[in-house]
């Protein structure tokens, strides 16, 4: 398994147990993609991966904007609409291998950039909401 992405509580927990989980597992999922990509897996094993990371992240991006509803946050609407745009452009990516049947080093840069503006930044919005609500 690669560690290209590395899980750090410190850097990426936002102290909300179930969606720090979620983030631990997203970034498991981003590491086997990773991983295979690297090995130089073929479209047969990077498909399914690729799928599974597609999906999960869908997932949660649905249990994220359930429990910013469930706190109250008022910057759900807001949120929903940048989970929207990122979906988006994993789609792009997705298309991409399914013409080409390769990943591009931008995908991976692309993650690394999720990872660090969304989690870090755009996440940490509604935990002091998720403190008081």
């Amino acid at each position: 398994m690669s560690d290209y992405f590395q899980w750090d509580a410190s850097r990426y927990g936002l102290n909300v147990p179930a969606m720090d989980h979620e983030h631990e597992t997203l970034i498991g999922h981003m590491n086997a993609v990773h991983a295979l990509h690297t090995a130089g897996a073929g479209r047969a094993a990077l498909g399914p991966a690729l799928e599974k990371l597609v999906a999960y992240t869908r997932r949660h991006f649905e249990h994220e904007e359930a429990y910013m509803e469930q706190i109250g946050f008022p910057g759900l609407r807001l949120h929903a609409g940048v989970h929207r745009q990122l979906l988006a452009r994993v789609g792009e990516f997705a298309a991409e291998f399914a013409r080409t049947g390769a990943l591009s080093e931008e995908f991976f840069m692309f993650l690394r950039m999720w990872l660090k503006a969304h989690i870090c930044g755009i996440d940490a919005k509604y935990v002091p909401q998720a403190k008081t609500g």
